[in-house]
C-alpha cells in the first residue's frame, strides 16, 4: 500500500495552522423532499495569496429524483471558481434528497482515482463514501476484501480500501441496503476502521446515510437540523456556502459538516458517535440523547403511561355576547360525548341561558346534536355542558403491529365509495396539493411504505417541527399555510394530518373533544378549550386516533365528542343570526378533571 492519500490530515496539526486550514472537509445534506440547494466551494486555496494557490481535489455526489443511481462531479486539481464548481450552484437539475461533498486538502499530488467521494454499484444501487483521516499500517492485510469479490479498489488510497471493505462486509451478511445492517454491527465496523488511525466516515446507499465521528474527535464533525419557515436561508461552514431554499419550497434537512471548533447553531458529534439519517431526520443515534428522536424506531408516537381506564368530568362553558339584541337565531350544538364500547357516558347535562325550542338529532356523521331555535330577544347566550365520561383502554385504542399493512392501500369499489368523503383532500390550488403530496410521500419513503410507521412518523413530525402558537391562525387557515409557516393550534395540526393522509389514499376524519392533560403534557392550555385531533381508518381494524399536537395516540386521556370531514362538520357550536345582533364576542372555557374515588362511589361507578 502506498502512502496515505490524505497526508495532511494529521492529528498533530495545530488549530489555525496552514495544515489545519488545508485538511479535508466534508458536507452532507439529507432532505425530507428532493431539493435544489445552491452550494459554493470556498477557500480551496488553503488561505494562499493570489498566484500562489495550490490545487485541491473536490468531489460531489447526489441522487437525482427518486433514482438510486448516483451522479458524481469531480475535479482532482482545482484552483478557484470554474465551470465545474458553478454546476453546484447553477444547474437546475441539481436536485436530490442526499448530497455529499468532499474537499481534499491542498496537496502537491492529487490523482483522479483518489478523489472523493467514491461511488460503487452494489446490490442494484450506487453507494457513496467519504472519509477524512489517515489509516496507517498494512492496510491490505488489515482490511481484507477477498479475491472473488467485484468490490476491489480502483486506486490505491486507504479511503477507497475502507469503502470496499465496508461493502464486502455488507455482502458477507447478505445486506443489500444500509438499513439491512444492524446499527450496532455497523458501529462495530466503523470502530474497527478507527483502530487503524483517524477516521470520520460517511456511507450512503441513497436512502440511508451513516455518519461516524472519529473516537478522538479528529477533524470534528457537527450537525444541525433546519426546518421551515426558511425564506432564503443560508449557512456557511469551512469550505462550503449553502444557499438553501432558492426554489422557495419548504424543506427540512439535516446537515453534517466538518467543524473542528464549536459554531453557534451546530451540535458537535461526540467521539465515536454513529448517526443514521434518512430524509431529513435522524433514524438512530449511538449516543442516546445526542440527536432528535433518537432510537431504533424514532417515529413511534409517544406512548405515555396511561391508566387502563379513566373517569373524567368535563365542564364546557361557551358564551356569546352581542352589542345589540338578537331577535331570532338558530344554533347547532355538538357537545354530547360519544357512547360506544370504548367510551361510556355516565351523565350529561346541557344548560342554556335563554328560552327556545330544542330538537335532538343525529347528523349524517353519527354525531348526537341539538338544534336550538331562539325567537325572543337576547344579548347573551350561555351554553354550559357537564359530562362525566369513562374511557376504557386496552387494545381498542392501540395500533396494529407495524409491517401488517403497506402503502398504497387497496380498496374494493364499494369500500372506496363509502369512504369517499374521507379520501378527498381540501380544495386547494393544484400546485399546493402537489407540494403537500410530495411532503406526504417523503414519510412513505422514509418508512419503506409501511402504513403504521408512516402514520406515526407524520404524527411525530408535526409535533416535533411545528410550533403551537395560540391565536396565530383562524378557522380559514389552510393546511398549506400551516405547512409553510410551521405554526398553529390543535385544529390546524389535525387539518394538516388529515390532508396529508388523504393525499396518501388513507381515509381520515377530523375529531373534536377534550383532553385530560394532568401533569404529563407540556401544553396545559389544551385542557382549557376543546381539543382536536385526527382519526384514520385502518382496514380490518377500524378508526384510530392520532394527536399530532402532542405526538401521541388518542387514548384514555381523550374524550371523543364529534367527528366529520373537517372542522365545520364537527364544530362544537355553530349558528345563524336571522335578525338583530352585532359586535359578537365569544368566550370559551373548558375544565377537564379526573373524578376522585369518593365521587365514583356516589355515581355508582366501580
Amino acid at each position: 500500500m502506498s502512502a496515505p492519500d490524505d497526508a495532511l490530515d494529521r492529528p498533530h496539526a495545530p488549530p489555525g495552522s496552514p495544515e489545519e486550514r488545508r485538511r479535508s472537509r466534508v458536507l452532507l445534506l439529507s432532505l425530507d423532499v428532493a431539493g435544489s440547494p445552491a452550494i459554493t466551494l470556498e477557500g480551496m486555496d488553503g488561505g494562499a495569496p493570489p498566484g500562489h494557490e495550490r490545487p485541491v481535489g473536490w468531489g460531489f455526489a447526489w441522487y437525482p429524483g427518486e433514482d438510486r443511481t448516483a451522479l458524481v462531479v469531480k475535479d482532482a486539481r482545482s484552483i478557484g471558481d470554474n465551470p465545474m464548481t458553478r454546476i453546484l450552484r447553477e444547474w437546475e437539475r441539481f436536485q436530490s434528497d442526499v448530497f455529499l461533498c468532499h474537499i481534499r486538502g491542498a496537496l502537491r499530488q492529487a490523482a483522479p482515482e483518489a478523489t472523493q467521494p467514491f461511488v460503487r454499484p452494489y446490490a442494484g444501487r450506487d453507494w457513496c463514501f467519504a472519509h477524512t483521516g489517515d489509516l496507517e499500517g498494512d492496510i491490505d492485510r488489515a482490511l481484507p476484501i477477498g479475491h472473488t469479490t467485484p468490490l476491489e479498489p480502483v486506486g490505491r488510497s486507504d479511503s477507497e480500501r475502507a469503502f470496499c471493505r465496508l461493502l464486502s462486509l455488507c455482502r458477507a451478511i447478505g445486506a443489500r441496503r444500509l438499513a439491512d445492517v444492524p446499527w450496532e454491527r455497523l458501529h462495530d465496523w466503523c470502530r474497527a476502521l478507527n483502530d487503524l488511525g483517524t477516521c470520520n466516515l460517511v456511507l450512503t446507499d441513497g436512502e440511508d446515510i451513516a455518519v461516524y465521528q472519529d473516537r478522538y474527535r479528529y477533524n470534528g464533525l457537527s450537525w444541525r437540523r433546519i426546518v421551515p419557515p426558511l425564506g432564503d436561508a443560508r449557512f456557511a461552514v469551512p469550505g462550503f456556502h449553502v444557499a438553501y431554499g432558492r426554489d422557495e419550497v419548504p424543506r427540512s434537512l439535516v446537515a453534517v459538516a466538518t467543524l473542528p471548533d464549536p459554531v453557534a447553531g451546530w451540535t458537535p458529534m461526540p467521539a465515536g458517535q454513529l448517526l443514521l439519517l434518512r430524509r431529513g431526520s435522524v433514524l438512530h443515534d449511538s449516543h442516546a440523547g445526542g440527536a432528535p428522536e433518537a432510537g431504533p424506531a424514532p417515529f413511534i408516537p409517544k406512548r405515555r403511561v396511561l391508566a387502563p381506564e379513566r373517569l373524567v368530568h368535563v365542564v364546557h362553558d361557551t358564551r356569546y355576547r352581542y352589542h345589540s339584541p338578537v331577535d331570532r337565531s338558530v344554533h347547532v350544538f355538538r357537545l354530547r360525548p360519544v357512547l360506544d364500547r370504548v367510551q361510556e357516558l355516565i351523565e350529561h347535562q346541557l344548560e342554556l341561558s335563554v328560552p327556545g325550542y330544542r330538537e335532538e338529532m343525529e347528523d349524517v356523521f353519527g354525531n348526537q346534536a341539538v338544534r336550538f331555535t331562539v325567537e325572543a330577544p337576547y344579548t347573551e347566550l350561555a351554553i354550559v355542558t357537564r359530562s362525566t365520561v369513562r374511557i376504557r383502554g386496552g387494545h381498542a385504542l392501540a395500533l396494529p403491529p407495524a409491517g401488517r399493512f403497506a402503502l398504497p392501500l387497496v380498496w374494493m369499489p364499494w369500500q372506496r365509495q363509502m369512504m369517499l368523503p374521507y379520501l378527498l383532500p381540501p380544495e386547494l390550488p393544484e400546485t399546493q396539493l402537489l407540494e403537500l403530496s410530495s411532503y406526504a410521500m417523503s414519510f412513505v419513503a422514509r418508512n419503506g411504505g409501511d402504513l403504521v410507521d408512516t402514520l406515526a412518523d407524520i404524527n411525530g413530525a408535526i409535533h416535533r417541527d411545528y410550533a403551537y402558537v395560540s391565536g396565530s391562525t383562524s378557522i380559514e387557515t389552510t393546511p398549506y399555510e400551516v405547512f409553510v409557516h410551521r405554526r398553529g393550534v390543535c385544529q390546524d395540526f389535525a387539518n394538516l394530518f388529515v390532508c396529508l393522509t388523504r393525499l396518501l389514499g388513507i381515509p381520515s376524519r377530523y375529531r373534536t373533544g377534550y383532553i385530560f392533560t394532568g401533569s404529563d403534557y407540556a401544553n396545559r392550555m389544551q385542557s382549557e378549550a376543546s381539543h382536536a385531533w385526527a382519526e384514520v381508518y385502518i382496514p380490518e381494524v377500524g378508526w384510530r386516533g392520532f394527536d399530532p399536537t402532542n405526538g401521541s395516540l388518542a387514548g384514555t386521556d381523550h374524550v371523543r365528542v364529534a367527528c366529520g370531514r373537517n372542522y365545520r362538520d364537527a364544530a362544537p357550536t355553530s349558528g345563524t343570526i336571522y335578525a338583530g345582533g352585532g359586535g359578537e364576542l365569544l368566550t370559551v372555557s373548558v375544565r377537564v378533571e379526573e373524578v376522585p374515588a369518593e365521587r365514583r362511589v356516589r355515581l355508582g361507578v366501580p
